[in-house]
């Protein structure tokens, strides 16, 4: 290198630069390389289409994604390592179920990097996965009595509906009289239309037929679960997802429900929602002798360990026992 200091010292980084890419910091700045917002436009333009997700679901991981985006997006994907992944995802919630979904859906996206070559393995992968336990309550029989008898009438129909049928809450307040012919109610659920493909054709009789009976009201509206609005507004100043003055939203029925729950005395630290009808629901047909497979049917599952997970929680039911058997005397 000779005896100048500064010459042998130009000499040395360019060497460096040349030697070992990821030492020449200009370069770097320079051309960056691909960014993780890169593999997030390869995740969004190749891999989501095929998820066929529900439009809930849908917007539930863009959510995810855009917050990945604006905490990572930047950043070239080579300069990703499992303690980068494992910050953000520890820094960006305090839930650890949210911490699982961070963690796979930025699984997802490196798995885009590397299948476009642009690293060699996926780092997200590497990261601790998060186990989280249900903190919701289960919803008791007893229990649902007790907020039945505090609801008003169109939230007693939906509660009914969804124990009868065991449909989602979107199910529900979707579902029309033009669903009910042929002796049957036909429903295509929306978390699994277009994924699972799976279709319902409930049959009506006893309960379910007196309950969609009494849904015909005195109200004219499509839908089986219905309320007139508290105040008119024309259809240009409805809200965007209401087709008909008499639909009753998602939302509005979640927040209907809890406040039955709450004028019923319903407490605790998380209180059943209007989702744990469904899990009621399975649980009493699977104490009337009903299989975890004839349960996953009804519930639209694609698999039975689903189910299990949705029966789990409730107590076992008393299995009646007469073993016969005599005392010797």
């Amino acid at each position: 290198m000779g005896k100048d200091k500064a010459k042998a010292f130009a000499a040395a980084k360019k060497l460096n630069a040349l030697l070992i890419p990821g030492n020449d910091l200009v370069g770097r700045v320079l051309t960056p390389g691909e960014t993780v917002a890169d593999a997030i436009k390869v995740f969004r333009a190749d891999d989501i289409p095929g998820r066929k997700w529900a439009p809930k679901t849908a917007e539930v991981y863009e959510s995810v994604i855009r917050r990945i985006e604006a905490g990572l997006g930047a950043t070239p994907v080579a300069e990703v390592t499992v303690k980068a992944c494992a910050t953000f995802i520890r820094e960006v919630t305090e839930s650890e179920r949210a911490r699982q979904q961070f963690r796979l859906v930025l699984g997802w996206i490196l798995a885009c990097a590397v299948e476009e070559g642009w690293i060699d393995t996926n780092p997200a992968l590497a990261t601790r996965k998060f186990s989280h336990t249900r903190k919701r309550e289960r919803l008791t029989i007893d229990d649902f009595r007790k907020i039945w008898d505090a609801a008003p009438q169109w939230v007693r129909n939906a509660m009914d509906l969804s124990l009868l049928t065991l449909l989602r809450r979107d199910d529900v307040v979707s579902a029309r009289f033009s669903d009910v012919h042929d002796g049957s109610l036909w429903v295509i659920p929306a978390k699994t239309e277009g994924s699972t493909n799976i279709r319902l054709k409930i049959a009506v009789a006893g309960p379910l037929a007196e309950l969609l009976a009494q849904c015909r009201d005195s109200v004219a509206s499509p839908f089986l679960i219905h309320r007139l609005p508290e105040k008119a507004r024309p259809s240009n100043m409805r809200a965007k997802d209401r087709e008909h003055h008499t639909q009753v939203l998602p939302e509005q029925l979640s927040r209907a429900f809890a406040t039955a729950r709450d004028a019923a005395g319903i407490d605790a630290d998380n209180p059943p929602t209007f989702h744990e009808i469904r899990s009621l629901g399975g649980a009493l047909l699977k104490e009337g002798g009903w299989t975890n497979e004839q349960i996953q049917a009804l519930m639209g599952h694609s698999n039975v360990a689903m189910t299990e997970h949705y029966l789990g929680g409730h107590e076992a039911p008393w299995q009646p026992v007469n073993t016969g058997i005599a005392l010797p005397r």
